[in-house]
């Protein structure tokens, strides 16, 4: 028999963006340099936030990765072996934080706000933070985040790494970035229970997306065509057995996917 958690969560904004050359042509965020983590991850929080605007001040993020920035990290160790002049732009957007602190800036976030790694996939982790995040009175929703760049020689054989240890995350094919915005209540489509990969018939769908592989499968489902009182179940490929499958519950029309990017 199998054990399904079951969650409440609706989703009320997507947005994805991949790069497949790793040089979006998003405008670059001031005071933020060289990689494209920070405008991607910025790029899906300005869809979402402006797609369904809201309370700010009861407004959380988290956001999860694997390898984090690894274009920051790899280039200020570079520089530093290097002997050269050490950058304090790149000091500064070292961590994740950084760029959430621009974000929170910009749109006048004073939620909590939270930066999660995993070894498997990300969609569950987040999920399950998102539910515990809205159990507080303080918070009315949850900005989720996913972001992994494409792999370089460092980052390829820790993902080799991985794989040889039983992983079940590869490097994506593309710099991608994913954002959901979740709340409490009745929505177009609800998050309604996470479980293992045997409540999923026909075959899985295929990978590329490293760790936020399950937050693209979800996008793709909130904004397809599900019909009014059906659910769809969401395979994450990379997701521990446990949290293989998210039900999503169609209760009207789908979700605007917004532009393509």
């Amino acid at each position: 028999m199998t054990t399904r958690q079951s969650l409440s969560l609706t989703v009320v904004a997507v947005a994805t963006r991949t790069e497949p050359d790793g040089h979006p042509d998003i405008p670059r965020l001031p005071g933020f340099v060289e990689s494209t983590f920070n405008p991607l991850l910025f790029d899906v929080a300005q869809r979402c936030l402006t797609a369904a605007p809201g309370d700010p001040s009861r407004t959380a993020v988290v956001l999860g990765g694997l390898m984090g920035d690894s274009t920051t990290f790899d280039l200020t160790s570079q520089r530093m072996v290097a002997g050269q002049v050490h950058n304090p732009l790149l000091f500064m957007q070292a961590t994740s934080n950084s760029v959430l602190g621009y974000l929170s800036r910009e749109f006048g976030i004073t939620g909590p706000m939270s930066c999660l790694s995993v070894s498997g996939g990300l969609a569950g982790e987040l999920l399950l933070a998102a539910d515990l995040v809205l159990d507080t009175a303080e918070v009315d929703r949850v900005l989720l985040l996913g972001v992994e760049l494409a792999a370089n020689e460092r980052t390829g054989h820790a993902y080799r790494l991985l794989a040889d240890s039983g992983g079940q995350v590869g490097p994506p094919v593309a710099d991608v970035a994913v954002a959901l915005l979740v709340e409490r209540g009745a929505g177009p489509v609800e998050i309604t229970s996470i479980g293992a990969a045997e409540d999923l018939g026909g075959a899985p769908a295929p990978g590329g997306y490293g760790s936020v592989q399950g937050l693209v499968h979800l996008a793709l489902g909130c904004t397809g065509s599900g019909a009014p009182g059906t659910t769809t179940l969401v395979h994450d490929p990379t997701a521990p057995a446990e949290q293989a499958v998210v039900e999503l519950t169609h209760r009207d029309a789908a979700l605007d996917k917004g532009p393509e990017a």
